[in-house]
């Protein structure tokens, strides 16, 4: 995330984290460097001319104290260093800056069985739950597949402020369990996806568990049979994009309720409520309860995603 300066704005002995040196020339030959420089409001470019260098000093992973003028050339801008110098007693931990995350949930609702024409009925039995043996059973799932189901409930939440918002289809207001989040009531599906996708645009990093498999593609399928323009897409190898079932994995895999039993996080399904349950609860009108749900999903993923991002994520080699 960019610095925002003002151009021509004076900067004075501030304090910044050297992230990137690169040495270049001018077409005339007279060496000069371009910094990337870091603090807890974002990224900027330094650039130090050949006639500046002699009175700076500067290393890779050092803060350092400069001063100097914001610049813009071509349309972009630069902070153009007059001195600079390394301050030891500095953490660089503590120039990193803070990238705006969020953490979602989603919960699904399915269509009744008994409600698919016969050819969906066959694709659900014979096809998606083929592996399935009860029947019975397998007629109870059409909330995992996003062409027999829709998204009932979002549960979003910010680990830097400590706030959340739940996105919810329903036709009345409640209260929420819990007084970090705040619950929005939405009329249908398609209105409950749009504002997802908006929220979603004032955010660089996203983090789910299972979200690979199920979060975004179920999105992103039920927006476009909604018709709505999904704003953001997950790439394939992006650091922004945090799935921590794959983080926190052994073998095949880890229910989040038992991670959460593990690490001493409250357990969100602790107060009797699961995914299999959020399609019966819909139909009898429980929509609170599922409200509540998927704001501790959203909270306990948090909670999960921050002990993993200080104790278990270290340098990929």
């Amino acid at each position: 995330m960019p610095i925002k300066f003002g151009n021509d704005d004076l900067i004075r002995e501030r304090h910044f984290l050297v992230t990137k040196i690169e040495k270049k020339l001018t077409k005339s030959g007279d060496e000069y460097v371009d910094m990337e420089l870091a603090d807890k409001e974002g990224v900027t470019v330094g650039k130090i001319w050949n006639n500046a260098l002699p009175r700076c000093q500067f290393e890779i992973n050092k803060v350092v104290e400069l001063n100097g003028k914001v610049q813009e050339y071509r349309g972009a801008q630069s902070l153009i260093v007059d001195n600079c110098q390394i301050v030891n007693s500095e953490d660089p931990g503590n120039f990193m800056p803070t990238v705006p995350t969020l953490v979602f949930d989603i919960e699904t609702v399915g269509k009744k069985f008994e409600d698919l024409d016969e050819k969906e009925q066959d694709y659900l039995l014979n096809n998606l739950e083929k592996m399935e043996e009860d029947k019975e059973m397998a007629k109870t799932k059409t909330a995992l597949y996003s062409i027999f189901g829709m998204v009932a409930a979002i549960g979003c939440f910010n680990p830097d402020t400590q706030k959340g918002v739940v996105l919810v289809i329903s036709d009345k207001e409640f209260v929420p369990e819990d007084e970090k989040f705040e619950y929005k009531i939405f009329k249908n599906e398609a209105g409950l996806l749009e504002e997802f996708w908006k929220i979603a645009k004032n955010y660089e990093k996203f983090v789910t568990y299972n979200g690979d498999s199920f979060d975004f593609p179920y999105l992103i399928i039920r927006s476009g049979i909604n018709r709505v323009k999904v704003s953001i897409e997950k790439g394939k190898y992006n650091d922004n994009f945090i799935d921590l079932q794959n983080k926190i994995r052994q073998n095949h895999g880890f229910k989040l309720e038992m991670l959460c039993k593990a690490f001493g996080i409250e357990n969100p399904k602790g107060q009797g409520v699961d995914g299999s349950e959020v399609t019966g609860l819909y139909y009898r009108g429980e929509i609170n309860r599922i409200a509540d749900y998927v704001a501790r999903d959203a909270k306990a993923t948090t909670e999960l995603y921050l002990l993993w991002k200080e104790f278990m994520s270290g340098q990929i080699i």
